[in-house]
């Protein structure tokens, strides 16, 4: 992560405390887990430098077909294996800095009873309770809905809760549907939870059932030569970006 400081001291010894002569455009792209804080940060990074974020945002599956069919970022912030499978096809370049982990969790509409989910068998009978479960559609590659339906599997449930869920095409949408009260549980990572007024936690998936994803930040071919780019970087991995990131729902490094 070293470039990425050594990349923000030099910006910001060129603007000082003013907004540059020529502001240039980040083009970002990133998964729904990072959306919220990535735009809250955007917009003090924007308002220090003058420099624009524009960013667009969907599952991790999505972005590694997005950016290796060849569309043009400065940025990519994915998931590490969505990280990894780019770099091994050179579509990211250098290091990749983490953001930050967040494991998934269980949501309900704010104001309803909030059942137990803190062991396979709790949360089995919760799942089995609910009316409508609501969580990533895994055809569209949200990495929740991938694990979830693995858990389902898991628990022996699967073909009953499918039966009646509500799948999304990412947790966002996931947790909007529980708000709605149009899905009774909602699956998706905390982060996304927490971006989503209207819903409360009832808790994380037990330890036996977790997944615990990683997300990480890492500059394109284009992003490389753009000293805003790295200094963006190196922003949203620092301390302000790492209290955003903590309480939005991750752990961070």
């Amino acid at each position: 992560m070293t470039h990425y400081r050594a990349a923000a001291l030099m910006l910001a010894a060129t603007v000082a405390s003013a907004v540059p002569a020529t502001a240039d455009e980040i083009r970002i792209i990133g998964t729904g887990a990072v959306k919220h804080t990535i735009e809250a940060l955007a917009g003090r990074f924007t308002a220090e430098t003058g420099h624009t974020i524009i960013g667009s945002y969907t599952t991790a599956g999505v972005v590694t077909q997005r950016v290796d069919g060849g569309e043009v970022f400065d940025i990519v912030m994915s998931s590490d294996s969505s990280l990894r499978t780019l770099a091994g096809k050179s579509r990211v370049s250098g290091t990749p800095a983490t953001l930050g982990t967040v494991r998934i969790a269980v949501a309900v509409r704010t104001g309803a009873p909030v059942p137990a989910v803190d062991t396979p068998e709790a949360l089995r009978a919760a799942l089995l309770s609910a009316p409508v479960v609501g969580y990533g559609d895994p055809k569209a590659g949200a990495t929740t809905g991938i694990h979830f339906a693995k858990v389902l599997d898991q628990l022996g449930i699967r073909a009953t809760v499918d039966a009646n869920a509500n799948l999304q095409k990412d947790g966002l949408d996931v947790m909007r549907e529980v708000a709605a009260g149009r899905a009774t549980l909602g699956i998706t990572q905390a982060s996304e939870v927490n971006a989503v007024p209207g819903v409360v936690m009832a808790g994380f998936l037990p330890a036996s059932l977790q997944l615990v994803s990683t997300y990480q930040a890492a500059l394109t071919p284009s992003g490389q030569g753009k000293a805003p780019a790295a200094a963006f970087v190196a922003f949203v991995t620092g301390p302000a970006g790492a209290a955003a990131f903590r309480a939005a729902g991750f752990e961070t490094p």
